[in-house]
């Protein structure tokens, strides 16, 4: 199931997940975001099934700064989020959520190496 996200949800889980700390610098990045998880190219998607979605979500949020100070935290719970969204079972602990940010911190990291991190969230 294809799950299509806006500018508000992200903001939202932002807000959760930064616990009222993140203050947005660019609000282009989840712009970005919100069109790249959906994006296609003659009626194909160019990220299919959820764990690819939600990896250009968190691929594009976690690096690229966009808020003062939570980008990490705030990338790992929209990913989280959209996989629950797409009725995707996916348990988080400190392990997984450090598998991530490892990822993301990486200079080679790419929305296809996030969505294999992702899927070692499975149940």
């Amino acid at each position: 199931m294809n799950v299509d996200i806006d500018l508000a949800w992200i903001l939202e889980v932002a807000q959760r997940a930064g616990q009222s700390d993140p203050a947005i610098d660019d609000y282009g990045v989840a712009i970005a975001a919100v069109e790249r998880h959906r994006a296609a190219i003659v009626g194909q998607d160019v990220y299919q099934g959820a764990y690819a979605r939600a990896a250009a979500l968190a691929h594009t949020l976690g690096r690229m700064r966009w808020l003062e100070r939570s980008n990490l935290r705030v990338a790992v719970a929209v990913a989280h989020a959209y996989l629950i969204a797409s009725d995707v079972p996916a348990k988080l602990d400190q392990e997984r959520v450090s598998a991530l940010a490892t990822e993301l911190k990486k200079e080679t990291c790419t929305a296809r190496s996030v969505a294999e991190v992702l899927r070692s969230w499975a149940l």
